[in-house]
This record gives C-alpha cells, structure tokens and sequence, in this order.
C-alpha cells in the first residue's frame, strides 16, 4: 500500500489504480489551475489599486477635490459590479470542470475505495472564493455610499 504525506493521501490505492489516480489528479489540477491562478491575479491587482487609490484618499477632506472623490466612487462602482461578475465566471467555470469526464472517472475511483468526500461538486474553497468576493462587493459598495457623502460635504463646503 502506497501512502503520502500532507496532500498524497493516496493509501487505498496500489499499483494500476494508484497510477490512475495520480493521473486523474493532475489533469483536473491542469484543469482547474487557469481558474485558480486567474482568479489569485485578478485579486492581487485590484487589492493594489485599492490600496493605491485608499492611500491616495486618506488625506483630510479639505486636500482632496471633487473630481477625485468622484474617481473614487466611479473606481469603487466599477470594482463592486467587477467582483460580481467575476464571482458569476469563476462559478461558471468551476461547475464546468466539475462536469468533465476527468472529474467524474476520479470522482467514481476515490469512491470505489470508499473516499466519498472527493466529489465533483463545488469545494469549499469554491464557496471561500464566492464568499470573499461578496464581502468586498459589499465593501466597495459601501466606499461607493462614503464617497458620496464626502463629495456632499466638500460641495457644502465649498459654498
């Protein structure tokens, strides 16, 4: 019997199966590996611009203009809508790995030995992935809402 250590738990396999497992698994991580690096740099690039765009605001209310608070509120709007699609894609495509052949022979293999948890729905780092995006559509829709109200301030203060 062949076993692994953290992430090659492949102990119920020996010999051809143990092959066919192996296999299986690193075409569907081929398969999967678009969706996951995509999506990580995709995240990376808008944490930047955030965070641009964050630094660059936190001066006090009277230092920035109008017209960059209304960036601000265009960028976040653009951001929220953004994440939401892309929580939409990146669901969209796990579900179309998920519904590949290699996903159901290996599905059908680790359940033959009695590994039922893996399975060819969508993973709870699928849902983890789902959930941060939500969470910060709802914080960009909350900058939305804040900067809006610093623009009505600087307008006021202005007259």
């Amino acid at each position: 019997m062949a076993s692994g250590g953290f992430g090659g738990g492949y102990y119920p396999f020996e010999g051809q199966e143990l092959q066919e497992v192996r296999q299986l698994d690193q075409e569907f991580t081929l398969l999967r590996s678009p969706l996951i690096y995509g999506g990580l740099t995709v995240c990376l690039l808008m944490g930047t611009l955030t965070l641009a765009i964050l630094a660059h605001g936190s001066r006090h209310l009277l230092d920035l203009s109008k017209k960059w608070l209304l960036i601000e509120a265009a960028f976040s709007a653009v951001a929220s809508l953004g994440y939401g699609a892309a929580v939409g894609v990146f669901l969209h495509f796990a579900l179309q790995i998920n519904s590949t052949d290699v996903c159901k022979r290996r599905e059908r293999l680790y359940a033959r030995n009695g590994l039922t948890w893996m399975n060819c729905s969508l993973a709870g780092t699928d849902g983890g992935a789902a959930t941060f995006a939500i969470i910060l559509l709802i914080l960009y829709g909350v900058s939305i809402v804040l900067a809006a109200r610093a623009y009505k301030e600087k307008a006021a203060l202005e007259q």
